[in-house]
């Protein structure tokens, strides 16, 4: 059987391709439950006891943010909760997207970066499902 000559170099980077974006470092900032339907977030226990917004996504879902440890370092949705939980004295609390962070003083020292804070309004956490 003729193969040409790009067959076994396509076949090999389309392999390498798959095996990077399965494996990929980079961390979704997706991290919650997703619903369907508006009503179905806002209902659930997430947004109403919790106080997380719901979030309308690009794929018509709606997504409950929460703060879920990441990498061995707790994370919460207050300054207050972290100054709390957060007793290492080799740790620090920093803000990181929608949560706050317990993290190593040396890694933020060293040049360490977290994602740009974002804390959503009052409109976003008391969507009304229009």
């Amino acid at each position: 059987m003729f193969l040409s000559y790009a067959t076994v170099p396509m076949f090999a980077f389309t392999i390498l391709l798959n095996f990077f974006f399965l494996n990929s470092p980079i961390i979704s900032m997706e991290v919650g439950t997703l619903f369907e339907k508006c009503e179905d977030c806002l209902a659930d226990t997430c947004h109403k006891d919790k106080k997380r917004p719901c979030i309308s996504m690009s794929t018509g879902r709606y997504l409950c943010f929460t703060c879920e440890a990441e990498f061995g370092d707790d994370q919460y949705y207050t300054f207050e909760e972290c100054k709390a939980g957060c007793t290492n004295k080799n740790k620090t609390c920093a803000c990181e997207s929608m949560c706050i962070v317990c993290i190593s003083k040396s890694w933020l020292e060293s040049g360490g970066s977290l994602e740009p804070c974002y804390f959503p309004s009052e409109r976003e956490l008391n969507i009304t499902c229009k």
